[in-house]
């Protein structure tokens, strides 16, 4: 098993030839390959567990061969060194006797000199279906599907990609992105955060209908999930996904996945997820990308009172956000378009040769005027400086807000500051998602215990720099 050897690769893996241990490879399969019959691993953890755990077994076998063994029977072959490498998003590929490429979080797409046979490809994808319960052959020659850790696969056999059958994994982060790492990276500024913090709970009153825009890979659904923590805990969650994506610490969650036509025509759609979750009472309905017919009943949902909705939606800005809501397949009508609260607009960019995810625009739909949907635009990039600036913060939404809580502009502006500095701290000390989960759940009840709670993790000379106690 030969392939570049780049740092970012676990150190050992890349000196591993499998065709030099053929023979010890059969003689461990004979010994445990029926146990092992159906057995399917690709996260590193629960390879590396069956490595030692198959190598205390044989005893006698090299560690080489048992790690070889795992990958070609039990994982998935040459590939299985890649989706141990926590720094790549995708695993891509593209065809016979042409080589696999990847998506590297930092330094971008790059080739590797791994090459897979036709029949190789085709045995990974059968490995594939079997394990999500589908058939992929000649009739069916497309498969969307999933991987043991929750990655998401898809597969085409030749008789549809004619330079031969590929294989595109986009891998599942095992600690999905949070606000903390959102601010660290840059995607969005403390001030935002705490913007769309309030938004998103809604002062107990309003919660934000709010959908997250941008092109291909440039972050939504990690925008989606990482809003998702401030959702409060004694709210029921239902999320609606083609493929689990979205991870939430919330107990009360249910995640619901479509399901393909199966060989009898047999299809559970987003649009009808949706519209089941609308009979589970949900407090919250997260979809994990808007496509078709769904966002007329998402919308819907939104317009009878369902606000905290929260999607993701492929558009480059506003207007082509508008422009697809409104035209088929989706067909929203105009006047249902202001329950809408939110646009979250984000791209993926180059900078200093490094891969940013950043979002560029914030804009709240104020209302409409004849054909046209209102806009106000409430945080914008600045073009020069690339930084995300505040434009109109007390807008139409903060607006409906102060009237549902009598709160007046100021006060809110007052609890905006304290989260933004409750969210700096979060940054500074890079909490965890279930650190931040108890942080922020402990804000609902108690401010002040939130605040104590930070101070554990911060000298007092960084609490009284920042003035925590006097806000």
């Amino acid at each position: 098993m030969k392939h570049s050897s780049r740092s970012s690769l676990q150190e050992g893996v890349e000196k591993i030839v499998c065709e030099d241990y053929e023979q010890e490879m059969q003689r461990i399969h004979e010994k445990v390959g029926e146990r092992y019959r159906n057995v399917f691993v690709t996260d590193a953890e629960s390879i590396n567990r069956l490595i030692q755990e198959i190598s205390a077994e044989i005893g006698d076998a090299s560690q080489e061969a048992v790690r070889c063994y795992v990958y070609e029977h039990l994982s998935l072959g040459k590939l299985t060194p890649f989706m141990m490498d926590d720094n790549l998003e995708e695993i891509m590929v593209v065809g016979q006797g042409l080589p696999v490429y990847i998506f590297d979080r930092i330094a971008g797409m790059k080739e590797t000199d791994i090459f897979l046979e036709e029949d190789e490809v085709k045995r990974l994808i059968q490995r594939i279906a079997r394990y999500n319960g589908r058939e992929v052959d000649s009739r069916s020659p497309l498969l969307d599907a999933r991987l043991p850790d929750g990655s998401r696969v898809n597969a085409t056999l030749h008789e549809v990609s004619p330079r031969g059958s590929t294989l595109t994994i986009r891998k599942f982060r095992r600690e999905p992105l949070t606000i903390v790492d959102l601010i660290r990276f840059g995607t969005i500024t403390p001030r935002l955060a705490a913007y769309l913090w309030l938004a998103v709970e809604g002062l107990r009153t309003k919660p934000a209908n709010i959908l997250i825009i941008g092109g291909t890979a440039s972050g939504k659904t990690s925008t989606l999930n990482a809003l998702s923590a401030f959702v409060p805990e004694n709210e029921r969650i239902i999320s609606i996904e083609d493929v689990l994506e979205i991870s939430l610490v919330h107990k009360h969650w249910i995640p619901l996945e479509t399901r393909p036509p199966d060989s009898e025509g047999n299809e559970i759609t987003m649009d009808d997820l949706l519209k089941n979750a609308l009979r589970m009472r949900p407090d919250r309905i997260l979809v994990g990308e808007v496509r078709g017919e769904e966002a007329l009943t998402l919308f819907t949902a939104m317009n009878t009172g369902h606000d905290g909705c929260m999607a993701t939606l492929h558009a480059n800005s506003a207007k082509e956000t508008i422009s697809r809501l409104t035209s088929h397949p989706m067909n929203v009508p105009r006047i249902m378009i202001p329950a809408l609260d939110m646009i979250v607009a984000q791209k993926r960019q180059i900078e200093g040769g490094r891969l940013k995810r950043r979002v560029f625009e914030v804009l709240e739909i104020s209302g409409t005027e004849g054909d046209n949907v209102l806009t106000n635009t409430l945080f914008k990039q600045n073009p020069k400086t690339g930084g995300l600036e505040e434009v109109l913060i007390n807008g139409r939404y903060m607006q409906h807000l102060s009237s549902l809580t009598n709160l007046s502009l100021k006060e809110i502006d007052a609890e905006l500051k304290r989260r933004e500095a409750l969210l700096e701290v979060m940054a500074r000390k890079n909490l965890k998602m279930k650190e931040i989960h108890e942080v922020v759940q402990l804000y609902y009840r108690s401010p002040e215990m939130a605040v104590e709670m930070l101070e554990r993790y911060i000298t007092e000379a960084e609490t009284k720099k920042k003035g925590w106690l006097d806000l």
